[in-house]
């Protein structure tokens, strides 16, 4: 419990900095400082400052992404359903990525492309054994087609994080529905997958 708690800390310490600085100005002696504790002890929690960050970025989706994988994994929800249930996580995420951006220092493009990478890595990290194991169901359940479930996977959770985040590659919302419909056509073609399991995300965009 201490562990965590003295985690916990630090990481808010971080988020606290955040809200005033650029991550690139913030040093570990102002992380330790804000959190309490003695810089020595930072790195017995985290091996550096990067991981820090990394850490306050999978905090902020953790809620949303451990629903999302909750109920993917229920045995009674149909495969396409599930992934729709993932394709969700991945709109709330790149919401709650907005609304933690706004609370913060206003970075410039470099730190913002800087923190928008580490989002979609958490993403992709996170869902991706899921999405595979989902996409195997859905060949064996529902008659989709997909030689590579992890490979797949990784795709549509890269396609998903780049588009739905809309900062890496800033796009009109007329731009990112139209990315979105021709990856609908793309799975239904390709892995024989529904074309509605997408198109609740074209709506919300």
């Amino acid at each position: 419990m201490q562990y965590l708690n003295k985690r916990e800390k630090i990481l808010d310490a971080m988020q606290q900095l955040m809200t005033t600085a650029d991550t690139r100005s913030i040093t570990v002696s102002e992380i330790a400082q804000k959190a309490g504790i003695g810089k020595g002890s930072i790195y017995y929690y985290f091996p550096s400052k990067n991981d820090i960050l990394d850490g306050v970025i999978e905090r902020a989706y953790s809620r949303v992404l451990e629903k999302g994988k909750a109920l993917a994994a229920a045995s009674d929800i149909d495969a396409f359903c599930k992934m729709e249930i993932i394709y969700h996580s991945c709109l709330e995420a790149s919401k709650e990525l907005r609304r933690q951006e706004s609370f913060n220092a206003a970075p410039d493009g470099q730190e913002r492309a800087f923190i928008h990478l580490k989002f979609a890595k958490a993403i992709i990290t996170h869902l991706r054994p899921i999405l595979a194991d989902i996409l195997r169901q859905a060949v064996a359940e529902n008659g989709a087609v997909c030689e590579y479930p992890e490979e797949t996977a990784y795709i549509i959770l890269l396609v998903l994080t780049a588009t739905l985040d809309n900062r890496l590659v800033p796009m009109k919302e007329s731009d990112v529905s139209r990315i979105l419909t021709a990856f609908t056509q793309m799975q239904g073609q390709g892995l024989n997958i529904p074309p509605e399991v997408l198109h609740f995300l074209i709506r919300e965009v």
